[in-house]
């Protein structure tokens, strides 16, 4: 089933302004599902289990600020350091499958640490120009140049006139992070939310370092911009050319939109850095990660935002958000018309997939994080399908300096969301292998949203992969519920015998999975997560 629509740019009233998509997007055409599990895959050609100890090990503001840089078409991110961080940036977790090759480094030492690294800086910048010739420079210090102390603006501000580029200084050093309770405090808001979206908690992800990217995007590159034809413009904040399904969900967005009266200014980050200069043009952001840029944004530029929520996500959350966009842009009229023929159309393609689910027992493994109960309802409630078992997993969250009090209240609220939705499910907190093995035989099928499979298939745990529906979920529009249940009923039809590929030999940790139940493995994870809890913020 193809679900990708098709823009008829002279049709809709946008189609001229419709995003200019860089040619460095174009001709991919794998699909959705081909990106995901080019992600997801343990053993295929672009990574192994490698990828996975490589993201755990990577805590780092710096790997965020990286990745984001590299989603700018005509950026290089200039790494101001030790060549150690920058060379396992090279591999930075979002795009293992395409290691960075253009990221060059101060290559600070032990004489910098004496004497400071203010000259190499120098040096690099106006270096890193005469190889690259990028539009942007983005001056990324490590914890080393935050710890020294170099002047890193004075630098930026006496080179910037030597060079004929833009230069943006992130600060991006590691140590410089969110407190050490920001996430217990966050969950426990977050929680409220849930029955009360209203409650929803003004955070920020300070310390991920995409976020610190795109703020002082906004402080240093954006201009203020006036365009006669902006009035219904919006930026799309994405999580990126380089992940799930960019290409498709793009079309859709800009089809979708286009219908509504509504053209797509530019997407943030996955744009040139002209596009990014020209953001404030557009009347509303869109927002997918923290608000701090949106924020910034309607402070200097007086552009308004929408977040979307955990609640916006299934058939009528989607509905909900694309209407409650309309109605930041004074186009309730205009929209609803078109939400409701987009919806009707998304149901009757539902319809098709529900009619296969109905006839089975399923149960349900996931992690008890943001939107698990929001996703539960998704399954329950938008796919039809009978689940008989919820099993929430939160024993990862003691790593995380999440506290017991918060996660019982989590455990409380997703308990109350479920007896309140009436989905008739057992609600099962952190099996062991052994419960899950007796869940398993009392139903058809097994759904798991946490990548672990070696470890079920070792035991004779057949599992369907339903990670993906992080992702598709989330997708703005209707096309993702779609392209899942597709991918779900394709899955059911397979045979599932009983496999012992390779990977699953190995005795790994059944709650840090991939980290192997090995002593040594096990006592350094709890040395450095000791040492990060311990961090005073």
């Amino acid at each position: 089933m193809k679900t990708d629509t098709k823009v008829d740019v002279k049709a809709e009233r946008y189609g001229s302004k419709a995003l200019e998509t860089p040619e460095i997007f174009a001709g991919r055409g794998k699909g959705v599902l081909h990106d995901i599990f080019r992600d997801r895959t343990f053993h295929g050609v672009h990574q192994g289990t490698t990828w996975q100890l490589h993201r755990y090990g990577i805590n780092c503001k710096l790997s965020g600020s990286v990745y984001a840089v590299t989603e700018i078409l005509g950026a290089i991110p200039l790494v101001h350091g030790p060549k150690g961080c920058a060379f396992h940036q090279r591999l930075t977790p979002r795009r293992i499958y395409t290691p960075i090759q253009d990221m060059p480094c101060t290559c600070l030492d032990e004489n910098a640490v004496i004497y400071g690294g203010e000259e190499q800086l120098r040096e690099s910048i106006v270096d890193t120009y005469n190889r690259y010739k990028p539009d942007l420079i983005a001056v990324l210090p490590t914890c080393v140049a935050g710890l020294i102390g170099d002047d890193i603006e004075g630098v930026i501000h006496e080179v910037e006139a030597k060079i004929p580029c833009d230069i943006l200084y992130v600060p991006s050093e590691g140590f410089a992070h969110r407190d050490r309770r920001a996430l217990d405090v966050f969950l426990k808001d977050f929680t409220k939310a849930w029955k009360d979206p209203a409650k929803v908690p003004a955070y920020e992800i300070r310390g991920c370092g995409h976020e610190e990217v795109m703020l002082a995007l906004v402080d240093q590159i954006m201009d203020d911009q006036y365009d006669e034809n902006a009035d219904n413009l919006v930026n799309i904040e994405t999580f990126g050319r380089f992940s799930y399904g960019f290409e498709s969900e793009l079309k859709e967005m800009t089809s979708l939109l286009g219908k509504m009266g509504v053209g797509i200014n530019t997407t943030l980050l996955s744009c040139t850095v002209d596009a990014i200069k020209k953001a404030p043009a557009a009347r509303l952001n869109i927002v997918r990660r923290g608000i701090r840029w949106a924020e910034q944004m309607k402070k200097e530029f007086d552009t308004d935002y929408l977040r979307r929520w955990f609640f916006y996500t299934g058939i009528d959350g989607t509905e909900k958000f694309l209407l409650d966009v309309a109605s930041k842009l004074d186009l309730d009229g205009e929209a609803e018309e078109v939400v409701r023929v987009e919806k009707k159309r998304a149901l009757e393609e539902l319809d098709k997939y529900r009619k296969i689910f109905k006839n089975r027992v399923f149960a349900l493994f996931t992690l008890g994080f943001f939107f698990t109960p929001y996703s539960v309802k998704t399954y329950a409630l938008d796919f039809k399908i009978p689940l008989k078992y919820v099993c929430v997993d939160t024993r990862w969250m003691k790593a995380h300096n999440v506290s017991d009090e918060t996660t019982e209240s989590m455990i409380r609220g997703m308990e109350e969301l479920i007896d309140d939705w009436d989905l008739g499910v057992e609600f099962v907190v952190n099996p062991n292998l052994h419960e899950l093995k007796e869940i398993a035989k009392k139903v058809d099928y097994v759904l798991g949203e946490r990548s672990a499979t070696p470890i079920y298939e070792k035991e004779g745990i057949s599992m369907i992969d339903t990670s993906i529906g992080r992702y598709l979920f989330n997708r703005i529009g209707f096309n993702g519920m779609l392209e899942f249940a597709s991918y779900l009923t394709q899955e059911m039809k397979k045979q599932r015998n009983h496999r012992e590929p390779i990977i699953s030999k190995f005795d790994y940790d059944k709650t840090y999975y991939p980290i192997l139940a090995d002593p040594m493995c096990l006592a350094s994870r709890e040395m450095w997560s000791t040492m990060w809890r311990l961090r005073s913020g």
